[in-house]
């Protein structure tokens, strides 16, 4: 092992504490964020452990190999990758902090070379900027790569959910649901509609589904078809589908327009299908 890469590696783990005091000294004050100079003190120290933690892993890159640095630097940006999204901190703000922790790293290299007694050259610096660098570097990319993966994986999961309350199956009896349908019904929405409302017909052993259209405003012929469509495969399923709540201006569109609900079981209202069911 190098001498002079051992006594610098030992340098930086001995100073990591003061590494991040200084490190810290360089934030600003940004209500919320996990980086801001006011967070709160059980934030502060964490935060303090994670960057002091992260120096040394930096440090201790400078005696491995690449693939032992990117083993070890892996483990680290998951987790803290995963504490930055619940925090809710931006990545422009990671990105900026980034930048500052090259910065002082490079500062307490700089003040090794002047303390030491060792006879440093520009060669022994430019191959730990080599090193050090590339370290940095592959910091940044798995954690924009681990943080951009959770991010998206919580959006996917809150579009499935936002799926799923947009074509809500309402269970009224053992045998009897409601598909209440509110706001404006695109192509991408009525797919969702199509495979979400069969799902939910199915697992919840109806024979009769109420679709109520109160809440659409506008129906057009891509709307209708896709109603037609769902009618048609729930249906197959054994499944009856009653219209209610047709709006007149939504009426007097469909007769415009050519759509023809005569061959569809249509009621005026929610309240007088439900009061005719119940009669039965």
């Amino acid at each position: 092992m190098d001498q002079k890469t051992e006594a610098l590696y030992q340098f930086l783990v001995d100073h990591a504490a003061n590494f991040t005091e200084d490190w810290l000294k360089r934030q600003k004050i940004k209500t919320g964020s996990d980086y801001s100079a006011d967070a709160p003190s059980d934030v502060m120290k964490k935060v303090k452990e994670q960057n002091s933690n992260y120096v040394r892993l930096v440090a201790k890159s400078l005696l491995q190999t690449e693939d032992e640095m990117k083993g070890t630097i892996s483990a680290w940006t998951s987790q803290t990758a995963a504490d930055r999204i619940k925090s809710k901190t931006e990545l422009t703000e990671v990105a900026w902090n980034s930048g500052v922790f090259r910065r002082v790293y490079w500062e307490y290299i700089q003040k090794f070379v002047k303390q030491t007694d060792l006879a440093i050259t520009l060669d022994d610096v430019f191959t730990w900027e080599k090193k050090l660098n590339y370290t940095l570097d592959y910091v940044f990319e798995t954690f924009i790569i681990v943080f951009m993966d959770i991010l998206m994986g919580r959006l996917a999961s809150q579009a499935s959910l936002i799926k799923e309350l947009s074509a809500p199956v309402i269970t009224l009896t053992k045998e009897i649901g409601l598909l209440p349908l509110i706001g404006e019904i695109d192509t991408t929405r009525a797919k969702n509609l199509m495979e979400s409302t069969l799902t939910q017909s199915i697992e919840a052993r109806i024979n009769t589904l109420i679709l109520d259209l109160s809440g659409v405003v506008m129906v057009d012929t891509m709307v209708a078809h896709q109603i037609f469509k769902l009618m048609d495969a729930l249906k197959l399923l054994g499944v009856q589908t009653i219209v209610t709540g047709i709006r007149p201006e939504v009426a007097q569109t469909s007769v415009q327009l050519g759509i023809d609900f005569a061959n569809i079981k249509t009621e005026g209202n929610l309240q007088s299908v439900i009061k005719k069911m119940i009669q039965r």
